[in-house]
């Protein structure tokens, strides 16, 4: 009998796709109709970013949660020249990657981002900050944080998945930041392929992608695609929501309005030799798309820098501030500083660890506050995002020493989720946290604060009225599951199932005045409770087994649940508040997503050996499982067994 494999995993932080593609000198849309066979332009270029907003902090100095990493991702569509011709895709020299070819022409894609020309320094505090990558108690070249951040992933020749050797000993690997250093102001494959703030080219991912690997509990060589394949595309890049023309004067001066969430992202094609700009036949002009890339400041402070998350008991937060607000820092600034401590002094609080066992606030200096290498969480905690696959135990952090039968440290967006959920549930008049937009950021392009979604003491703006009737950011109003406006702006039809119509009834109501749907309608326990038993041949045309299709009540007795909890816990779940203001945990449906017992999903079929999984040890000693699929809902008796397998 095979077995399915059951590990910890966190929830996918899913974003919203980012594209917003602008031709050079083009105002809005014409609405007459365009006859195709005469195009407009001779080349259009789509600009992507897959993971949508993205959140980091900038100073490294302290602790951070997230690195930053944002791509740049295009497509070049040649258009058609007459009735008889096709559009068509545009391809690399399969001999250079950052040469477009069209026929006999060899172009490049010139990219960056309009007054954003560079990160590091003014901006951002990440390859200045001195870390020991390598543990021996030195800080040698190229020791520093932006190198410490990326030591899972690895390659053992190329950015293609390339294994010549078929081998997972560690002594082949190339590991990034250690091995293979992160160049300045770029992102973390820059050494294989350059992509810096400036003055780079897009390169061309090919027919596999970008590919690097890293490791998980019992598996080694567990591919990570960066890039699907057929993409043009700058990886990674560390940019910062702050202009060039904004950072001219001292950092610490720094506003929370000098954010600028949506950043004009541009990619031109340049004559491959020349790197001459390219004239568009039809106007004269360069061929120039504009597009958006979506970086932001999460919202931490609002709790952190004052008494809400503090209460009387954590005041080292205030003495950060005040050194800070003594070399003429801003008050955001300093609050910013004060929050990293608060976050460290908690953490020791509750969870035992010596984070500030070297900080000394009356210390006067600038560059290394709390008196050891910065506090990096993927360090101990598990994070799908960037491909942590592997908490430590949490005796292993504390002794040094690895424990059998120790605890797994939660992973990370499990810890940071539930803790903040239960304490700090911030619900609106309707029930629904106001959580998701008030930690997450939402900062305006027009860089307003008027109607900011979380207060400055961290309570929940729309405490008495609709988290959706905030005015912007990254989600609310803009995205087109929450925009009012969606029928006049896109006018798209609706494809809805039976969940969709739920939800267009009962929450959305976007036909119908309504305010459209707020993060935890998709983001819930029964986003995971769906894909746990999809078994697609084709995810568009739902073809295959799965309970996308379904009734509600096919849906609700699938699950385990009533009709009436699937519509209350599933698929509007709301706060239920405790008589302290907090989450309670069993009531819930929020906090459900964050239940032990729904942390442990079945994500793969592995092969058996008697009553245990088949296990092969590599070079170095390390435990490989066989996985025969990664479809945990595949029907098992059409897997053929690898030798030495009984189940």
């Amino acid at each position: 009998m095979r077995a399915k494999l059951a590990l910890s995993v966190a929830a996918v932080l899913a974003g919203l796709t980012a594209c917003n593609t602008t031709p050079a000198g083009s105002g809005r849309a014409q609405s007459a109709a365009v006859d195709p066979t005469k195009p407009k332009n001779d080349y259009n270029i789509t600009i992507n970013y897959e993971l949508g907003m993205h959140c980091t902090g900038f100073d490294f100095t302290y602790c951070c949660v997230l690195p930053p990493y944002n791509s740049i991702q295009s497509q070049v569509i040649k258009t058609a020249r007459g009735p008889n011709d096709k559009p068509k895709l545009l391809g690399a020299d399969p001999k250079d990657p950052a040469v477009l070819v069209d026929g006999d022409k060899r172009f490049k894609l010139a990219y960056g981002h309009v007054d954003n020309t560079y990160s590091e320094g003014t901006k951002l505090a990440y390859w200045n900050v001195p870390y020991d990558v390598n543990g021996d108690g030195k800080y040698g070249k190229n020791e520093n944080v932006a190198n410490a951040y990326w030591t899972h992933l690895y390659v053992y020749k190329d950015l293609k998945g390339s294994n010549p050797k078929n081998t997972s000993k560690d002594s082949e690997k190339k590991f990034v930041g250690l091995d293979i250093p992160v160049p300045v102001d770029n992102g973390p494959a820059g050494a294989a392929v350059p992509s810096p703030m400036k003055g780079g080219h897009l390169h061309y991912t090919g027919e596999k992608g970008t590919i690097v690997y890293t490791k998980s509990p019992v598996l080694d060589n567990v591919p990570i695609v960066l890039t699907n394949p057929g993409i043009w595309d700058a990886l990674g890049l560390p940019l910062t929501p702050f202009l060039d023309s904004d950072v001219r004067k001292n950092p610490l001066q720094l506003v929370e309005t000098d954010i600028m969430p949506y950043q004009k992202a541009w990619v031109a094609l340049v004559d491959a030799e020349s790197g001459e700009p390219v004239l568009d036949s039809h106007t004269g002009k360069p061929i120039k798309f504009y597009g958006d890339n979506p970086i932001d400041v999460p919202n931490c402070f609002n709790c952190h820098s004052n008494e809400n998350a503090n209460g009387k008991k954590f005041t080292l937060y205030k003495q950060e501030k005040a050194f800070w607000k003594a070399l003429g820092a801003s008050d955001w600034m300093a609050n910013l500083k004060a929050t990293s401590i608060s976050v460290l002094q908690i953490h020791d609080a509750k969870h035992g660890t010596d984070f500030l066992k070297n900080y000394d606030p009356n210390s006067r200096a600038t560059a290394n506050r709390i008196g050891r290498d910065p506090v990096l969480c993927q360090k101990c905690h598990a994070d799908n995002v960037i491909a942590v696959l592997q908490s430590r135990n949490v005796l292993e952090v504390t002794t040094g020493k690895k424990i059998p039968g120790d605890t797994p440290i939660p992973p990370l967006t499990q810890a940071i989720h539930h803790a903040h959920q239960k304490k700090r549930p911030l619900p609106d008049s309707q029930g629904r946290t106001g959580a998701c937009q008030g930690c997450h950021p939402a900062h305006r392009q027009d860089r307003s604060m008027d109607g900011y979604p979380i207060t400055k003491d961290g309570k929940n703006h729309y405490a008495n009225a609709d988290n959706r009737d905030a005015k912007g950011g990254c989600y609310v109003g803009r995205d087109v599951h929450s925009n009012r406006g969606k029928e006049k702006d896109v006018g798209t039809p609706e494809h809805l199932n039976a969940i969709g119509k739920w939800l267009q009834a009962n929450v959305s109501n976007l036909n119908n005045g309504g305010k459209g749907l707020w993060c935890t309608n998709c983001h819930n326990q029964l986003s995971r409770e769906l894909y746990q038993r999809d078994n697609l041949q084709n995810a568009f045309l739902q073809t295959g087994e799965t309970l996308r299709n379904k009734s509600l009540d096919e849906i609700a007795k699938a699950i385990g649940v009533s009709r009436k909890e699937l519509e209350e816990k599933y698929l509007d779940p709301k706060v239920v508040l405790d008589k302290n203001g907090h989450d309670t945990e069993g009531k819930s449906g929020i906090l459900l997503t964050w239940a032990k017992k729904r942390l442990v999903p079945d994500i793969a079929v592995i092969a058996l050996k008697g009553n245990g999984p088949l296990v092969h040890k590599d070079e170095d000693g390390d435990i490989n499982v066989s996985i025969l699929s990664a479809n945990p809902a595949v029907d098992v008796a059409s897997l053929k067994l690898p030798a030495g397998a009984t189940g």
